[in-house]
């Protein structure tokens, strides 16, 4: 994959019809923040297709489950678990901003990820597709007003795991 500092004119990854430059771009470069949670749930999609980890990272709340106070650490989990490695970024889907009835800094977007496997050593499911979904829980900070990733309840596509949730 191009690093993304080489993209500010190419269509953003994550489908908006923007640049790069223009959407999810100054994000990453923490030039602006994620005012809100369609923001960040787009931004860390792009940041997953570019294999942008410390973004990644620097957008999961405190009190997510994949949370960890060792960096270098998670880092490296993410990165070792297969998923930029195994996985092209093939399309997001994004639906409505749906906000907690009982706290105004928290709410809620579901959304669906097109995945294509790359070649693996045996080559077995290279171009295969799946769509993962999830429903995502974020939270504000009533500080500064920026938004984080908290958690989420992923389910896929692949036969026999429909009604399966993948993060459990």
């Amino acid at each position: 994959m191009i690093h993304p500092s080489h993209l500010d004119e190419q269509p953003c990854a994550c489908g908006s019809g923007k640049v790069y430059g223009d959407c999810c771009g100054p994000f990453h470069s923490g030039e602006k923040s994620c005012l809100t949670m369609t923001d960040v749930l787009r931004s860390r999609y792009t940041a997953f297709s570019y294999r942008n980890i410390k973004y990644v990272l620097s957008t999961t709340n405190e009190i997510c489950r994949d949370y960890r106070e060792d960096k270098v650490a998670w880092a490296k989990d993410l990165d070792k678990g297969g998923m930029f490695d195994s996985f092209e970024f093939v399309k997001l889907q994004a639906g409505e901003e749906e906000m907690s009835e009982d706290n105004k800094n928290e709410g809620y977007v579901e959304f669906k990820v097109t995945l294509r496997a790359k070649e693996d050593k045996n080559d077995k499911v290279a171009g295969q597709e799946t769509v993962i979904s999830e429903r995502s829980r974020f939270l504000r900070n009533p500080e500064d007003g920026s938004w984080s990733y908290a958690s989420g309840d992923v389910r896929s596509d692949v036969v026999g795991l429909e009604d399966t949730q993948l993060n459990a």
